[in-house]
């Protein structure tokens, strides 16, 4: 009698095992997905006076054999008060909020789900599940501020530094970008213009501490609008011309790192260099080709192991990006790219002895610089685009 009582519990256990193993294959074959869209993720408000100043939300599901319960949106800040729902309600699968206040808000999607079990008892059962996304400061909501704008045109650049000053230190404006916008603006014109204020010691190098302040705290593309754009891009070419390009050495059409029989001068210069780098990577949101720059510099000027790190990391993102995230950046960053890629060539294959390594990078951005006469002059000239590799 004791075996058969162990036997039938070991077969209880197996079956229960086995049940439960059921469920969780059941469960683990029907898994559903979850995706918000919106209409726009940045809003100017006094730029769209009597306009419209909401952003329509989408939860698509996709049930995969589920059912939905559920649809549930949070939005931060204060309904009501900061915002609104001008169509559908917190539970609705689309929905349009106007927006009322500066600042950036975070959005919260959650779908509820029902998956059927059979129960042992061969009755059906629904398990409610839960997917959800999370985007903190998803939406930007900026002020054009136009006070700002008229100064700028009117190039009265001392006076927009101070009333940006101003505005950059208003609670209404703590997360938005527009207020550095505008103070590296009237930076970066005092230098330009060779204007004098006791307050501001040296104007670009406050302009890029200014701009990379505003960088980091554009979540969702004010610089994307073209004004702004347009701006940072001639910012960039300052310091990309005058920091790097100027002062590199070229041979039959193409750059190369900067070399001087004085070996203290050379070291002097290629840390200037790599001085711009750093600050040039903290005014951009595509800091891949700056990074390529570096990287030469740094194996030229005997730092082969950060140099190396740097490659590692930036040749197989380069080998991902896309030709639509490529025509997103300013031209200031394509130009980086492609002097740093040829800089970063020539020393991969001093590095390797070898174009193993500078061949795929060359001929991944080939279709990009093809019309340009320094990638012309090194890598259809001079490596014949590695056509006999």
């Amino acid at each position: 009698m004791e075996f058969k009582t162990i036997k039938i519990t070991t077969m209880k256990s197996i079956l229960l095992t086995l049940f439960s193993l059921a469920i969780a294959l059941q469960i683990n074959a029907q898994k559903p997905s979850l995706e918000m869209r919106e209409s726009k993720r940045v809003i100017t408000l006094d730029d769209e006076k009597g306009g419209i100043t909401s952003v329509e939300f989408k939860s698509v599901f996709s049930p995969a054999g589920t059912k939905k319960v559920l649809t549930e949106w949070y939005i931060s800040g204060v309904e009501g008060k900061d915002w609104e729902y001008i169509r559908g309600d917190q539970n609705s699968d689309i929905i349009e909020v106007n927006f009322k206040k500066v600042g950036n808000f975070s959005v919260y999607l959650n779908v509820t789900y029902a998956i059927k079990k059979t129960l042992r008892n061969g009755e059906i059962e629904e398990e409610e599940f839960d997917i959800s996304i999370d985007n903190d400061n998803y939406i930007t909501v900026t002020n054009n501020l136009d006070e700002l704008t008229q100064l700028h045109a009117d190039s009265n650049f001392i006076k927009l530094v101070k009333r940006a000053g101003d505005y950059s230190i208003k609670e209404k404006y703590a997360n938005d970008p527009t207020p550095y916008i505008f103070l590296a603006k009237g930076l970066y014109g005092m230098y330009r213009k060779d204007v004098k204020d006791a307050m501001v010691q040296d104007p670009f190098e406050e302009a890029i501490t200014a701009c990379a302040t505003a960088i980091e705290r554009d979540e969702n593309g004010v610089f994307k609008m073209p004004i702004h754009k347009m701006w940072l891009n001639g910012f960039q070419q300052e310091l990309l011309n005058n920091g790097v390009i100027y002062i590199l050495d070229e041979e039959d059409g193409y750059p190369l790192v900067y070399s001087n029989e004085d070996k203290y001068k050379t070291a002097e210069t290629l840390s200037e260099i790599l001085d711009a780098c750093d600050s040039y990577s903290t005014i951009t949101r595509n800091p891949m080709g700056i990074q390529f720059v570096s990287a030469a510099v740094r194996y030229n000027n005997k730092d082969s192991r950060n140099a190396n790190l740097i490659w590692k990391t930036e040749i197989p993102n380069l080998l991902n990006l896309s030709d639509k995230e490529f025509d997103t950046w300013t031209q200031a960053d394509k130009d980086a790219l492609r002097v740093g890629l040829i800089l970063s060539a020539q020393a991969l294959i001093k590095r390797d002895n070898s174009t193993i390594n500078a061949r795929p990078m060359l001929q991944k951005a080939a279709k990009w610089f093809e019309y340009d006469q320094q990638w012309i002059a090194f890598y259809e000239r001079k490596y014949n685009s590695f056509s006999e590799q």
